[in-house]
């Protein structure tokens, strides 16, 4: 017989490891932040070893399956080479990124402003619409920085950076959530008793 926890107990235990992720997502963000060409040109190498092994596993996978697949083989090619090329040169593959991001910026912008207008009179569009502007200009940022490559892994840390530190403000305002449902369980726990 499987013996749970108590929800007092997993709560703790979620209180614990949610400031301790928090903090380490601050420590991170902050890092981007103060060294943004670093965190970026460390995104950029990071994507290209997934891009990389993403590769070697597709190549195994059409050796496994279909090694006739000349579209498998050529996939696994086009993987490895980019993620090598990423990992040789980071700063032009800040770049590549810097462009991706540009795009699904563009495209969450896109999806604020129909949303925006869309929606119902009653409700406030003005948050879609502000976050549709703040995304359009962004993305163009992104456009623009992508052909310096110095200037690329600069705006990609920052923009992880900044996201990072959002995380961590996430993070610990959810295990603040979590300190009042152990309260509440330690008070009703207490009645019950009583």
């Amino acid at each position: 017989m499987i013996n749970y926890p108590s929800r007092k107990a997993f709560y703790e235990k979620y209180v614990v490891h949610t400031k301790r992720l928090a903090i380490a997502f601050l420590l991170l963000g902050l890092a981007g932040i103060i060294f943004p060409v670093f965190m970026g040109t460390f995104v950029a190498v990071f994507v290209g070893w997934l891009l990389f092994f993403s590769g070697i596993f597709t190549a195994y996978y059409t050796y496994q399956n279909d090694k006739k697949s000349l579209l498998g083989w050529l996939k696994a090619l086009l993987f490895i080479l980019a993620g090598l090329y990423m990992i040789i040169r980071p700063p032009d593959g800040a770049s590549a990124l810097a462009l991706v991001v540009a795009v699904y910026l563009f495209i969450d912008a896109a999806i604020n402003f129909w949303l925006a207008f869309t929606l119902k009179p009653a409700i406030n569009k003005f948050w879609a619409v502000i976050n549709g502007l703040v995304s359009t200009i962004l993305g163009a940022l992104f456009v623009y920085y992508s052909v310096h490559p110095v200037a690329a892994a600069w705006l990609l840390g920052i923009y992880v950076g900044i996201s990072l530190l959002f995380d961590a403000f996430m993070l610990w305002q959810l295990s603040k959530g979590a300190d009042k449902i152990i309260v509440e369980e330690i008070v009703v726990e207490e009645e019950e008793k009583a």
